[in-house]
């Protein structure tokens, strides 16, 4: 049954609507016009007839975008480790009409609108992620904001196929010409960060966090944070590896590299233009350091594992791994 109470102020009227029906509960909602809240009271008992009690009211008046910043301003995003990358994803998800897109209408032709978009600019795991960020914000304003839709998209959208991984690396050639490059280059950390991470294999994160007082400079030992798994890593420093630590300037804040992930960036791509390089991308340094490990510093797999970070052996051997036959030949005799 439904009750509906006139309530004066000062400068309006409203009218409070309390709908009740046994076993479901009492559920209250404050319109301004009396109309409304015959409407509203009318459909709840309908849905009660129903068995349904949710209440799409909110869902109607929220876009994806609102959604979007809720999710990135009440920091639920940081329970993850690359909560940066997620405000970034945050940023490039309102510039594009799905932040328009309003809750309750929300559909996989949306979903699969944006796909279409986006596939023209990236590949598709970088869509997936994407995707990922949508699917993880719905499904928040669903549990944690009490918000209810008929069915959520992202349930029954498929992502896009991963493909086979990235087997590119440097040649010696283009090793050659890109370090010539990085040190010409207005600035100094350049050429310093990637011949580190040649020798090192750390990611881009890793290296962007590297502060002084995380090197033991007496026992040459390096211990890099807050990494990818989760967990600390401690990797010992060659003669060349620490002759580049050692090399840079100090700064206040005490970073080794001083640099954002944009500036990183820009230098490195106007780097590579300069060098001819095609193809190639800051992460497949990494790549690039773990082949030579195995191939020309002759590694064996427990210590590539402890400089990369890796657990699973399989995801270093198969992705990270591109041995050169002709290199081999000889090795094999």
């Amino acid at each position: 049954m439904a009750y509906i109470k006139k309530r004066k102020h000062k400068l309006s009227t409203s009218y409070l609507v309390t709908v009740q029906r046994r076993g479901y509960g009492i559920f209250s909602k404050s319109f301004p016009t009396l109309t409304e809240a015959k409407k509203w009271s009318r459909t709840m008992e309908a849905k009660f007839d129903r068995g349904d009690t949710s209440d799409y009211s909110e869902a109607s008046k929220v876009t994806l975008g609102d959604l979007f910043k809720r999710y990135i301003s009440e920091g639920k995003h940081k329970k993850k480790k690359q909560w940066k990358n997620e405000e970034y994803r945050k940023d490039q998800l309102l510039e594009d009409e799905i932040s328009t897109v309003n809750l309750l209408r929300f559909s996989t032709k949306h979903l699969a609108d944006y796909r279409d978009r986006r596939l023209e600019d990236v590949l598709g795991p970088t869509f997936n992620k994407d995707f990922n960020f949508i699917s993880v914000v719905i499904q928040t304003a669903l549990t944690d904001w009490e918000m209810y839709l008929p069915h959520n998209p992202c349930k029954i959208f498929k992502r896009e196929p991963e493909g086979n991984p990235r087997e590119r690396v440097l040649q010696e050639h283009e090793q050659t010409r890109l370090l010539e490059q990085c040190a010409v280059s207005n600035n100094i950390y350049l050429k310093p960060m990637v011949s580190f991470s040649i020798e090192t294999s750390v990611r881009q994160g890793e290296l962007l966090k590297i502060k002084y007082d995380h090197i033991n400079w007496k026992k040459r030992l390096l211990t890099l944070f807050d990494t990818k798994n989760g967990e600390n890593r401690t990797i010992p420093l060659s003669e060349k590896e620490f002759l580049i630590l050692s090399s840079l300037p100090r700064q206040f804040d005490k970073k080794m590299f001083p640099m954002t992930r944009d500036s990183l960036k820009s230098h490195f791509n106007r780097a590579k233009i300069r060098a001819e390089i095609e193809g190639f991308r800051w992460h497949d340094l990494r790549r690039t350091a773990i082949s030579q490990m195995f191939q020309i510093r002759k590694f064996d797999l427990p210590t590539v594992q402890l400089m990369s970070g890796h657990k699973n052996p399989g995801v270093l051997l198969k992705v990270y791994t591109k041995l050169d036959p002709e290199k081999l030949v000889a090795t094999i005799g």
